[in-house]
């Protein structure tokens, strides 16, 4: 629990960073007036030292008649380069925000200045330790592209004139995205702190998440492993690259790697290239990063997806990826069987299981009926083949947001990623069968997640836990044993105020003793583990009888304690 001395200073580092910032910060609060946010600036109740009434004295509001949606992207593109990457990363939080603001989100481009070609060659001198012209054979002045946090060059190394990408941070960005995190922080404070429904939805959980994430982009060290991680998990896999990257050519602030040409996904000429190959591809490789790898593009536009002459789909930009662990993945792969089942209350179950309930919220009876009516309507009278992934995990979204079930953002990553590339591949070819496509990895799966080898694997895993316990067994084991010569001594004393203490005394010695067994069976059923016995289960023999005996011995305790 945090305690007042750490909240006390908590409020004088924000607050000194405000008047550090104190231009940003009215600069902030000028832009949410001007784009019609007025009414909740005034309702943050913030100090009169910021001059809060002359800001909306000398801003006109530019609100007009335009939707709320577009008003906030544009208020976030007037707000600079962290919020714009800030926005980028909401339009991946479906369970966070309506669809509208997130189809808007989803258009917030960088628009930001090239830096002049003497800050390039600074920057490459400092970060690399030599001139440009050491280290390639021709570099291109002007960039390929262009954003808030670093720009692309186009050159050739020297030596071996591979054409190559060089990706340039720009000089300053840290301090300016910690001065804008602070500020952010401050201000998600004061909405929950003014706002109770806003608690719901976690503002300052919100930018801790955020700022993590643009922390690790800001290391390009991240990004380099990242590459490397799925170039490792796709070797061998047919059709699908990633650039190669140059580690000597790469620090935290520069990463070179290899130049990739081709058309972007969604703009592909059907007389030159065979789509249908191309999507297929596509949505294998992403249903293996997710369900196979654990490890998956956390930003799949198709800005992001080029295709080669040859058909091969490359990946780009790796700056934002997500990850599942194996459980994580296995409650995916029991959502699948029990939508492939019609089980919509599995489906619900399992969500609900996966997920918090937030205040407010009705319960699991009402989100499981409302699942269940949802998933049916949609899905019940059609084909498997007419089912559509995204519009499954859509649903899932929403109902979710609905009951205010909050989804791990790391599934919500996820299931934007299906969605993502589902659509695109509706968009390219519209009659495609999507879960056909995914029904042969998707099966492959679920066969392995049921397989006997790996449901004794887990088993046996399970006991290797409990053996880990065996040092304190011996001191638990005293205690306990102290605490019952204890209580009997009570009991026995007891047992001198009549027949019913007696009775009652005679059936907690029987269960204590039968409690004493199992403890003991199932101490030797952990220390003989290990014993190199012939297998049963993947059990040696004689542990799994101690387990048996253990078990038979808690049952009896069991049934006298119901008795």
């Amino acid at each position: 629990m945090t305690t007042a001395l750490r909240r006390a200073y908590d409020s004088y580092r924000t607050g000194e960073s405000l008047i550090r910032d104190a231009n940003r910060f009215r600069q902030i609060l000028t832009v949410l007036v001007r784009h019609g946010f007025g009414a909740l600036v005034r309702e943050l109740n913030l100090d009169e030292s910021w001059a809060i009434k002359k800001i909306f004295e000398l801003t006109s509001v530019e609100a007009d008649d335009l939707p709320l949606e577009r008003r906030v992207v544009l208020a976030i593109h007037d707000l600079g380069p962290t919020f714009v990457k800030l926005g980028q990363i909401l339009s991946t939080r479906p369970d966070l925000l309506p669809p509208e603001l997130i189809a808007e989100l989803e258009t917030l481009q960088d628009d930001v200045p090239a830096m002049p070609w003497s800050t390039v060659e600074g920057i490459l001198a400092s970060e690399l330790g030599a001139a440009v012209d050491a280290l390639f054979e021709d570099f291109e002045t002007e960039p390929i592209a262009c954003a808030s946090i670093a720009q692309v060059h186009g050159a050739r190394l020297r030596g071996s004139a591979e054409r190559v990408v060089v990706k340039l941070q720009r000089p300053g960005q840290r301090e300016k995205i910690e001065a804008d995190l602070e500020i952010m922080r401050f201000l998600a404070a004061a909405l929950e702190r003014n706002f109770p429904e806003a608690e719901v939805y976690t503002p300052t959980g919100i930018v801790n998440q955020f700022a993590r994430a643009i922390r690790k982009e800001l290391d390009f060290h991240n990004e380099l492993d990242n590459i490397a991680r799925f170039r490792a998990n796709f070797t061998g896999y047919e059709g699908v690259c990633f650039p190669a990257t140059y580690d000597a050519l790469c620090t935290s602030r520069v990463l070179t790697m290899e130049r990739i040409d081709g058309v972007k996904l969604n703009a592909l000429d059907p007389a030159q290239i065979d789509v249908e190959r191309v999507v297929r591809t596509g949505i294998d490789s992403v249903l293996k990063m997710i369900f196979e790898d654990g490890f998956f593009h956390g930003d799949l536009h198709p800005g992001n997806l080029l295709v080669r002459a040859d058909a091969t789909l490359c990946f780009l930009d790796f700056g934002l990826c997500g990850r599942l662990t194996p459980s994580q993945r296995d409650y995916l792969v029991d959502t699948m069987v029990a939508l492939a089942s019609s089980d919509y209350a599995g489906v619900a179950r399992i969500c609900w299981r996966l997920a918090d309930e937030l205040p407010g919220g009705e319960g699991y009876p009402a989100f499981e009926a409302d699942v269940v009516e949802v998933l049916e309507r949609r899905f019940a009278d059609k084909k498997m083949s007419e089912i559509e992934l995204g519009a499954f995990f859509g649903d899932l979204i929403g109902l979710a947001l609905e009951h205010k079930v909050r989804m791990p953002p790391d599934y919500t990553m996820t299931f934007k990623a299906v969605i993502t590339m589902e659509g695109v591949a509706k968009q390219l070819v519209p009659d495609l069968d999507v879960l056909a496509v995914a029904r042969p990895r998707l099966a492959a799966l679920t066969a392995q997640r049921y397989e006997p080898e790996r449901l004794v694997q887990s088993g046996y895993n399970l006991l290797r836990e409990l053996s880990g316990a065996a040092g304190d067994i011996q001191q638990i084991a005293r205690g306990t044993l102290s605490y019952l010569r204890s209580a009997e001594k009570g009991l026995e004393r007891a047992h001198q105020r009549g027949g019913e203490w007696n009775r009652r005394y005679s059936t907690a010695q029987r269960r204590n003793r039968q409690a004493l067994l199992a403890a003991a069976a199932a101490l030797c059923g952990v220390l003989t583990l290990d014993s190199g016995e012939a297998l049963l289960f993947g059990v040696p023999l004689g542990a799994l009888l101690f387990f048996v005996l253990a078990a038979g011995f808690a049952a009896i305790s069991m049934g006298g304690t119901r008795r």
